[in-house]
């Protein structure tokens, strides 16, 4: 079987809410939130069919999500601000593809596995939206440098995003290890639980 090549890619953008009276709040601010969409397990429907991607026969499908962050609110304090953001995880279905030949020469079994694979990507993303958004809350900003340093949270967060998706795909794809997909299933599961339960206590 060719082995399977994914992509992920990430893009921040960035909508400025506006900045309260400069009065204490008196309730703590919202948490952040994270969108998904779709929010529910992928299926091959969500996947463009073509003849080839990238150019190479090799590659079956790939996977191609996003993450925006919004700023939905800017909480003043005497000597520091806390943002409520909005981390949007979308798969990109323009983007994400699964090649012809790969659905209709391949047994059932083996394109379960692929789509199987391919929601793992779209787990990472996942867990990395929700590591900016736990990120966040926890942070006094500068209120003179927010932006700035909510972009360095971003940008370390986008690497180990990059980081896991090629390890993942080097434990369980080359070659394939049923065994690694598994860990990495238990991974997926124990890691957003975690984040949930930090960002919604």
């Amino acid at each position: 079987m060719n082995r399977n090549a994914f992509l992920c890619v990430a893009a921040a953008l960035f909508f400025c809410g506006s900045l309260l009276s400069g009065s204490i709040p008196k309730d703590p601010p919202k948490r952040g939130k994270v969108t998904v969409s779709p929010n529910r397990t992928l299926n091959w429907e969500d996947f463009k069919q073509v003849e080839v991607i990238r150019g190479k026969s090799s590659i079956n499908a790939i996977c191609l999500s996003t993450c925006e962050v919004e700023i939905l609110k800017v909480h003043t304090y005497p000597d520091h601000v806390k943002l409520e953001i909005n981390a949007k995880i979308h798969l990109q279905k323009d983007l994400s593809q699964v090649s012809q030949d790969f659905l209709s020469r391949s047994d059932e079994a083996t394109k379960k596995q692929v789509l199987h694979h391919e929601n793992g990507h779209f787990a990472i993303a996942q867990i990395i939206g929700h590591r900016i958004v736990r990120d966040v809350n926890g942070h006094a900003f500068d209120p003179n440098q927010y932006k700035t340093q909510l972009n360095g949270i971003i940008r370390e967060n986008f690497k180990n995003w990059k980081r896991l998706d090629s390890q993942y795909d080097a434990q369980t794809t080359k070659p394939r290890d049923a065994e690694a997909q598994k860990r990495w299933d238990a991974f997926f599961t124990s890691e957003l639980l975690d984040l949930r339960q930090q960002i919604y206590p």
